[in-house]
């Protein structure tokens, strides 16, 4: 499902984006402030990639991206390419684990869970196309280029999604704040999916009746809540933990 041409921006998020084996840079765009070895780091990697590689003033680099911040430095995909349900699927290894999101409308939420899902080797992350944050030059950035090599599936009914990761042997827990396993004693089966709701609004109803238990995040007295892309950190942490943990 394609989300238009966007600029990705800043020094980490193109340096990942020039790595990836699934997103395509049209050209990079590099202020001419920049220092010389950094844009002769870019220039490089560009000629290696083919790609066109413009130097121009600040003021026109801004213009061009319509961004004010990321040094300067830039790269321009026609689209951002999400995974497809079933050919990810098939592909997914014996022992994994994915998250589902259900109404995270944030930016930087969505970036800060992209981040957390490449950091504990988690294996994709699935959101809908409705009520949802796409991925967007924003998301890249505060996903700091994990956006680039994450597989993020945008599907158009998440409880049919999830169905499909049933039948494919996973387990499915919605991640609620004041009922379920605790966090510490919860035991993940080899194919694990967590289920991320909004702040304002939780997992709806639908996605939640076809999930096979919920896990939570015991907190200290008085906290309510935490922020989703905390709570998924968290999360990520633990069972990537119970998991690579020495059996006994």
């Amino acid at each position: 499902m394609p989300s238009g041409s966007m600029w990705i921006t800043g020094r980490h998020p193109v340096e990942e984006l020039l790595a990836s084996a699934t997103q395509r840079a049209r050209k990079v765009l590099l202020s001419d402030a920049i220092p010389k070895e950094v844009r002769a780091g870019f220039e490089k990697r560009a000629k290696e990639l083919a790609l066109p590689c413009l130097t121009c003033p600040r003021q026109e680099w801004e213009r061009r991206t319509g961004e004010r911040e990321g040094g300067g430095i830039a790269a321009e995909i026609p689209e951002y390419v999400y995974a497809e349900m079933e050919k990810w699927v098939s592909a997914l290894p014996e022992t994994a684990r994915v998250f589902l999101l259900d109404g995270v409308t944030d930016p930087r939420n969505l970036g800060a869970i992209l981040r957390s899902t490449r950091a504990f080797a988690f294996d994709g992350v699935v959101l809908p196309a409705d009520r949802s944050c796409p991925v967007t030059g924003a998301v890249f950035r505060a996903s700091a280029g994990a956006a680039a090599h994450v597989p993020v599936v945008q599907v158009t009914n998440l409880a049919r999604a999830i169905e499909r990761l049933q039948e494919a042997g996973f387990w499915l827990y919605a991640a609620e704040g004041k009922e379920g396993t605790d966090l510490p004693a919860f035991a993940p089966a080899k194919r694990t999916a967590i289920v991320l709701g909004s702040e304002e609004r939780g997992i709806r109803r639908l996605a939640r009746e076809r999930c096979d238990g919920s896990v939570r995040i015991p907190m200290a007295t008085g906290a309510e809540s935490l922020n989703v892309s905390v709570a998924a950190g968290i999360i990520a942490y633990s069972i990537r933990k119970s998991l690579t943990s020495p059996a006994g």
